[in-house]
């Protein structure tokens, strides 16, 4: 997939901002061209497409995650601790099946227990200054 298509794709999400950005989550909207550079580098690498399984912790609207099912990512699961971006990201996916630009998946592939192997785990992690962080542990009472 070329980067115009997937950002083309992209563009189209209904959810690409959150309405009311909750700060401590750190919600903030992931460009689509971003989106579609992460992807696609990672795709490059053979992290994502065809063959693997995407956890995107974090997820917010979905967008990074819908990215990876857009390039035929076999599974991608989307995953948030805020029930709001949960259904941010639930709309957008909603509308890439309305579109038909994915596919819901099944549960073909797991192993006897149910579990399956995840190949790329994205996620946004909460920026904390390595040297600030080093300093407060090393002060004395």
């Amino acid at each position: 997939m070329k980067l115009k298509h997937l950002e083309y794709s992209l563009s189209s999400l209904p959810n690409r901002v959150f309405p009311n950005p909750k700060v401590a989550l750190e919600q903030y909207p992931t460009s689509v061209h971003l989106t579609s550079s992460i992807v696609l580098t990672a795709l490059s690498k053979n992290d994502a497409g065809p063959g693997t399984t995407i956890l995107d912790l974090g997820c917010g609207t979905g967008m990074l995650g819908l990215g990876f099912a857009l390039v035929r990512s076999d599974m991608v699961y989307l995953v948030d601790c805020d029930p709001e971006a949960v259904e941010l990201a639930r709309e957008n996916v909603d509308f890439l099946l309305e579109e038909e630009l994915i596919g819901r998946g099944d549960e073909k592939g797991d192993d006897e227990e149910g579990c399956r192997a995840v190949e790329l785990i994205m996620a946004k992690v909460k920026y904390v200054p390595v040297a600030e962080s080093w300093r407060s542990s090393r002060r004395r009472p």
